[in-house]
């Protein structure tokens, strides 16, 4: 999966963002205190798909596609995972 997501998006591993001192950077992403938190982000920084918890090879697959062709601009990635044929 990491190669999947690496050709698409710059990877980074974060500390919970409680763990940052107040004013950080990472610490405005996301209010969440648990990981595993996957925060996707623009061009510009903006905040455009947060999913929290384990996932599986299809699920992540699922959200591969949904960010990397910014199927999040026309709805939910419930609604997009919805309208995916069955494999």
């Amino acid at each position: 999966m990491r190669k999947l997501y690496s050709k698409d998006f710059v990877i980074i591993e974060a500390k919970p963002p409680n763990q940052y001192p107040e004013g950080h950077e990472m610490r405005s992403l996301t209010s969440a205190r648990y990981t595993p938190l996957f925060v996707f982000l623009d061009y510009r920084g903006k905040k455009v798909m947060q999913t929290r918890g384990f996932m599986n090879e299809a699920e992540a697959k699922a959200l591969h596609q949904f960010v990397s062709t910014r199927a999040y601009r026309k709805g939910t990635f419930t609604t997009f995972t919805e309208a995916q044929p069955a494999n």
